[in-house]
């Protein structure tokens, strides 16, 4: 057997107190790294599209901050103890796929994509290496918590100032948008839906990371007030959905089946669309919106585009112009994120980026990848994350990312698959406790402590 539990960790004393304490024999030591930790958060909280230049080579906050910390993470991650999951190979695949095709075909725009796939790829490694553990996950909540007030404070002022502040500060456009009368604010970000995104994601974490009621409603109305400021159908309609999987969760917590039911029930629904749908993915994608018009206008997009890939599917067109130039929908922006990397790089990259997303929180219905640990506090997030990665799947089918948001997504998919890899680590002791005490005794007072 590989991992061996002393018979005395098996006692009632400090496991049970401090159940996040437990961890395989030979595991990496799993601890905080607060100024690596901080060190992220700002990059998420400085605007990505104030820009500057090092040696030559165009860096923002977040590229910046990958830079600093993408060896020591490395070294992190590959330190004994730590194990590599599925997710780590689909992850460097999507990467290499930019890199490789830019470079074959297009070398002129490798600097483009090696900035997305540093930021992709980068968030993904310092999120992997840094937020392991419990204690890591807690320091990550906690900066994050920070991150979400700065950040939905910023959009205050912009609804405030009746402007977008952030780019009148950055010398770029700052009028903004109007939808039903209210102003879009968009805070650091680039864009009102990108903020959107942000705050979603956030709510979906926090609605897990918090043990008592009270502090759960304060956070998580932080982040639905930081969304409706943004006044983005998408991420709006995705809070709806986060909500409504997590009352679905709670109402069925005691039920180990109730995730292989829900996940029946959406393959249903998907085949139903596709059953009686002509064009089941545009109806998809139009019905995402709350505003009719941007939904058709989005339907339309995806059909040429779906179009455009056809004639590139292995290698698309890189960052040049694509299509016809008289034709509309071939200048118009793409608001699909995975359109937009299917048109620059090929349906493959599509494909290893999809699988890793699904692959940092599922590997096959033939191994056991949920269930209860002795740590409560980690088996709560490993749903949170898993939330908040999907947010950005459904989401990015009505936008498309750059900067801080290409960040944020590989830190996300790292950490849910940080989430598993600890999972791995620590379920065999579960098992045993439970052979041995019964059913583990949670302290719901460790995650508030912490």
């Amino acid at each position: 057997m590989r991992n061996r539990l002393p018979n005395a960790a098996l006692a009632k004393g400090p496991v049970e107190r401090e159940p996040w304490l437990i961890a395989s024999a030979g595991a990496a030591p799993q601890r905080a790294h607060p100024f690596a930790t901080w060190l992220f958060v700002l990059g998420i909280v400085l605007p990505g599209d104030m820009s500057f230049l090092i040696g030559g080579a165009k860096f923002n906050p977040e590229r910046l901050i990958i830079a600093l910390l993408l060896i020591p993470a490395l070294l992190l991650l590959l330190q004994k103890g730590r194990r590599l999951v599925v997710c780590d190979l689909f992850m460097l695949l999507a990467s290499a796929w930019m890199l490789v095709v830019s470079a074959e075909n297009r070398s002129a725009e490798l600097s483009s994509s090696g900035a997305v796939a540093l930021e992709l790829f980068g968030g993904y490694i310092v999120a992997r290496a840094y937020f392991f553990g419990h204690l890591a996950v807690v320091e990550f909540i906690k900066a994050l918590k920070v991150a979400v007030v700065i950040i939905v404070a910023v959009a205050m002022v912009d609804h405030m100032s009746g402007k977008l502040i952030v780019n009148s500060f950055l010398g770029l456009n700052s009028e903004p948008e109007y939808r039903n009368g209210l102003m879009r604010g968009a805070s650091v970000f680039p864009h009102a839906i990108s903020y959107g995104t942000f705050c979603t994601a956030a709510g979906a974490i926090f609605l897990y990371s918090e043990g008592r009621r009270v502090p759960q409603i304060c956070w998580v109305g932080i982040a639905f007030l930081g969304c409706f400021l943004a006044m983005s159908s998408a991420p709006m309609l995705m809070f709806m959905v986060v909500l409504s999987v997590y009352s679905y969760d709670r109402l069925l917590k005691s039920s180990p089946w109730r995730w292989k039911v829900f996940g029946t029930a959406i393959g249903a629904v998907i085949a139903f669309i596709y059953l009686t749908t002509n064009n089941p993915t545009s109806w998809i994608v139009a019905h995402l919106t709350l505003d009719p018009s941007t939904g058709y206008f989005r339907k339309a997009t995806w059909d040429r585009a779906l179009y455009n890939i056809g004639l590139a599917p292995w290698v698309g067109f890189g960052f040049g112009d694509i299509g016809e130039s008289m034709e509309f929908f071939d200048n118009a922006s793409v608001d699909a994120v995975w359109l937009v990397i299917a048109l620059r790089f090929g349906v493959p990259i599509v494909a290893f980026l999809l699988l890793a997303n699904v692959t940092s929180f599922f590997v096959g219905f033939g191994r056991k990848t949920v269930g209860p640990t002795l740590d409560e506090y980690m088996d709560r997030m490993r749903s949170g994350f898993t939330l908040a990665v999907m947010t950005f799947v459904m989401v990015g089918l009505t936008v498309h990312y750059w900067n801080t948001m290409w960040m944020l997504w590989g830190a996300y998919i790292g950490i849910r698959a940080s989430l598993y890899e600890h999972f791995l680590g620590t379920r065999h002791f579960g098992e045993l406790h439970s052979a041995w005490h019964g059913p583990p005794v949670y302290v719901p007072a460790t995650a508030r402590r912490w």
